[in-house]
C-alpha cells in the first residue's frame, strides 16, 4: 500500500474522480474550489473557481474536460482552468457524462434533466423520485438511465421517451451511487448495502454485506467477476460478484472515504478518504 495526502485547505471533501491511470485526481468540496492534484506528490495542479459547494463531477473519456456541479452544471478545460460553458437550470447534487461525450445527466432534488452538450439544450426532465438523486448513469448506448436517490430507490429510465420504466427497491437507506455491467442486462447499487440487480426484471439478485456505514461508491471490475466498495466505516472491500463474498478488506484510511476506483490494468485501487487522504492498494487479482 502506498500513502499520500492532499494539501487540502477545506473542512470536507465531498467527491473524488481520479483519472484511469491514477496519476491526477479532481476534488469537490464544501469549500472553494475544485482542485486537480498529482496523487504521488499530493500537490495541488490546478484549481477550478465555483460559486458553491460541488457534491459531483465527471471526467470527459478522453480526460481533458469534466463536468461539475454546485448549483449549475459546468464544462471545464482541465489544461487551461477555463469554464468553457455554464448550463442553464439547476443541477446541485449528481452528474453523469455519456459515453459519446454528447450528453449529460444532472440533478437537482428530485428532478433529473439531460442535456446536450453541444447545444446547451435540456431534452428532457425526468420525474418520479420523491427526494434528492444522489447517482446517475448512462448505459452504453445512451438509451436508458440509472438514477440512486434518498428515497432509497433505483429508477431506471427511458432516455427517448423520458418515461419512468421501473423501480429497484430494497436498500433502506439514500443510494449513493448506480453502475451498469458491461453486459448492459445487470447492475449494482450501494447505500449502507451492495445490491447485484437484473435491470430487465427488476430483481435483486443478491445483497453484498459486510460495510458497517454509509457506502459512498462501487465499481465493477471489467470481467465483472469483481466490485469494488468504499464506504464511511473507512474500508475499501474488494467482492466476489458471482458469490457475494468478500474477498479482502483494505485498512489505513483515518476517516470515511469518499471514492475508490479500480486502475486500469485492475491491479491495484485508489481510494479518497474526505480529508484528502490518498491510498493506492496491490490487489494482486
Amino acid at each position: 500500500m502506498a500513502a499520500n495526502q492532499l494539501e487540502i485547505r477545506t473542512k470536507e471533501i465531498y467527491t473524488c474522480a481520479f483519472t484511469a491511470d491514477g496519476a491526477h485526481a479532481l476534488t469537490g468540496a464544501q469549500g472553494n474550489p475544485v482542485r486537480l492534484w498529482d496523487v504521488e506528490t499530493g500537490r495541488c495542479l490546478r484549481a477550478f473557481d465555483h460559486t458553491g459547494p460541488v457534491w459531483a463531477v465527471a471526467w470527459s473519456k478522453d480526460e481533458q474536460s469534466f463536468l461539475s456541479v454546485d448549483g449549475a452544471m459546468r464544462l471545464w478545460n482541465a489544461d487551461t482552468e477555463t469554464c468553457t460553458r455554464q448550463f442553464d437550470g439547476p443541477s446541485a447534487r449528481s452528474v453523469g457524462w455519456s459515453p459519446d461525450g454528447g450528453q449529460a445527466l444532472s440533478a437537482s432534488r428530485e428532478r433529473v434533466r439531460l442535456t446536450d452538450l453541444a447545444s446547451g439544450q435540456c431534452l428532457r426532465v425526468l420525474e418520479g423520485h420523491t427526494d434528492g438523486v444522489y447517482c446517475l448513469a448512462f448505459d452504453a448506448e445512451r438509451r436508458r438511465a440509472l438514477s440512486g436517490s434518498r428515497d432509497t430507490t433505483v429508477r431506471i429510465w427511458d432516455l427517448e421517451s423520458g418515461q419512468c420504466r421501473g423501480t429497484l427497491t430494497g436498500h433502506t437507506y439514500h443510494v449513493h451511487c448506480v453502475v451498469w455491467g458491461t453486459d448492459q442486462r445487470r447492475a449494482l447499487s450501494c447505500s449502507r448495502d451492495i445490491r447485484l440487480w437484473d435491470v430487465e426484471t427488476g430483481a435483486c439478485l443478491r445483497v453484498f454485506e459486510g460495510h458497517t456505514d454509509t457506502i459512498r461508491t462501487v465499481q465493477w471490475s471489467a470481467d465483472q467477476r469483481h466490485a469494488l466498495s468504499a464506504a464511511h466505516d473507512r474500508t475499501v472491500r474488494l467482492w466476489d460478484v458471482e458469490t457475494g463474498r468478500c474477498l479482502r478488506v483494505l485498512e489505513g484510511h483515518a476517516t470515511g472515504l469518499v471514492n475508490a476506483a479500480f486502475s486500469a490494468d485492475e491491479r491495484c485501487a485508489f481510494s479518497c478518504d474526505w480529508r484528502g487522504g490518498i491510498r493506492v492498494w496491490d490487489l494482486m487479482l
